[in-house]
């Protein structure tokens, strides 16, 4: 079933990203590009600038900017593969009001069942690069 879903969502992107001028065999070449399509769950929740119902990529990075970036692609790749709660309680205060109330119900499920090590490393790799 994960391998149907991630080509259903590999060919709608490629589809997409042929009208924009890249290819599916550009996208499999480039591990920055096929990060940021396997990224294109994430943005159910999260944006690189804008709130939806999680902090921005650009937030994110900015709060973790002095970790190294060895130490930053683990917490990363642990927050994604595992999920996360409680680390984002004060921000979500601020920005998100949900139909259940506050933002302190507000969690990153784990993806592990949606992702393999590798495909998250990639994911990892395309955000370090919203850093720069």
């Amino acid at each position: 079933m994960k391998k149907i879903i991630f080509l259903a969502l590999t060919g709608v992107l490629a589809l997409t990203l042929s009208s924009g001028g890249v290819t599916r065999e550009e996208i499999e070449k480039n591990p920055i590009l096929k990060g940021k399509m396997l990224a294109k769950r994430c943005s159910w929740c999260h944006d690189i600038n804008k709130t939806i119902v999680a902090p921005p990529f650009k937030v994110i990075l900015k709060r973790y900017k002095d970790i190294p970036e060895e130490t930053l692609k683990k917490q990363f790749f642990d927050a994604i593969k595992n999920g996360s709660k409680g680390k984002w309680h004060d921000w979500l205060e601020g920005h998100v009001q949900t139909r259940l109330g506050k933002g302190d119900v507000m969690y990153m499920p784990p993806q592990k069942p949606y992702y393999t090590d590798e495909e998250i490393k990639l994911i990892v790799n395309w955000l370090l690069t919203l850093k720069k």
